[in-house]
């Protein structure tokens, strides 16, 4: 665009200059042989010298004219270059921003349809279960009544133009978080294998539901339809973690994969997914000061270490965050 405007910039100014030149010239040269073939020339015994002397200072004039009108077209080039620069980079901003926007939405529409398949098949089966013992069916909806009102809150948050869930730093029960998504797995036929554990982890608790919940989701669709998740206590190098692990038997992550995992859009070549979820998972982790990885071994095994909410309590593992790759069985 710049060029094309320089261009045209560029041909008006010169053209002018030329055209200016070259009249000022003719004119002053008709003068001149006026001049020298005027009755009185005969009184200039050096009119050859006058010629040469008044036409060196028409092309003289000629020039500084021609150079200054150059010199303006340069400085409106560089002044529409850089109005151009500016304009060019407020768009590339307007751009990302509207990204941004745009990957806040689908990952909160991913969480809200993940959030209301497992609603849904706890539904269907408490409609359509005769089998279903009276515990079972207070658990699936006391399970259902919670993710509810966590998905009401998710929904509020975004409608409040939230640019991200908030991540208030509270007292999470992450055996209560497990328990209610591992009942809403269930109903849609994933088997959750879940030891209590007694872990108390500092952040939020829909935080903590949604990274969770993310992770059994992808081990639900790559899985044998069973997952097995551990919690654990650790020493890390920023003090006590909650480790929690989440594994299955599936095929595994691709090795040219493995390294980008976690970006955003990535997935299989078979996968049904948009490869959103382990994203706005690890950033949730990470905005509460922990992280999501995935540990090397021969199950599908992500780890989320997350500070725990428990100063001193009992004796925990010792061990350097992030560097081990074992994988505690459920």
């Amino acid at each position: 665009m710049s060029t094309s405007i320089f261009k045209r910039v560029n041909s008006g100014w010169l053209g002018t200059a030329y055209a200016t030149t070259t009249a000022v010239f003719i004119g002053v040269q008709s003068f001149l042989i006026a001049v020298l073939q005027g009755p009185w020339v005969s009184f200039h015994s050096h009119g050859v010298l006058l010629w040469v002397f008044l036409t060196a200072i028409v092309v003289a004039t000629s020039l500084a004219a021609s150079a200054g009108l150059v010199h303006g077209a340069v400085l409106i080039y560089r002044r529409v270059c850089a109005a151009e620069a500016k304009a060019a980079d407020e768009i590339y901003h307007d751009l990302l921003s509207a990204r941004e926007t745009q990957r806040l939405h689908r990952a909160r529409m991913h969480e809200v349809t993940s959030t209301l398949a497992g609603v849904r098949s706890a539904s269907e089966l408490l409609c359509n279960s005769e089998t279903l013992d009276p515990e079972r069916r207070v658990a699936m909806l006391t399970m259902m009544g919670s993710e509810l009102r966590r998905l009401e809150r998710l929904v509020r948050a975004h409608r409040g133009g939230a640019d991200t869930m908030p991540v208030d730093n509270g007292v999470v029960d992450v055996d209560s978080v497990i328990h209610n998504l591992a009942l809403a797995h269930e109903a849609s036929g994933t088997t959750v294998v879940h030891m209590p554990s007694n872990a108390l982890a500092a952040g939020s608790s829909d935080a903590v539901a949604e990274i969770v919940n993310v992770l059994l989701d992808n081990a639900a669709k790559h899985g044998s339809g069973s997952v097995d998740v551990a919690v654990r206590h650790q020493r890390g190098e920023r003090g006590p973690m909650v480790v929690i692990q989440v594994s299955d038997d599936g095929p595994g992550v691709a090795p040219h994969l493995r390294e980008r995992i976690f970006e955003w859009g990535t997935r299989g070549p078979d996968s049904a997914g948009q490869g959103i979820g382990l994203n706005v998972a690890r950033k949730l982790a990470e905005r509460m000061g922990g992280s999501l990885r995935l540990a090397v071994g021969e199950r599908t095994t992500f780890v989320v270490t997350l500070p725990s909410a428990v100063i001193e309590g009992p004796e925990v593992e010792t061990e350097k965050e992030g560097t081990s790759d074992d994988v505690v069985a459920a």
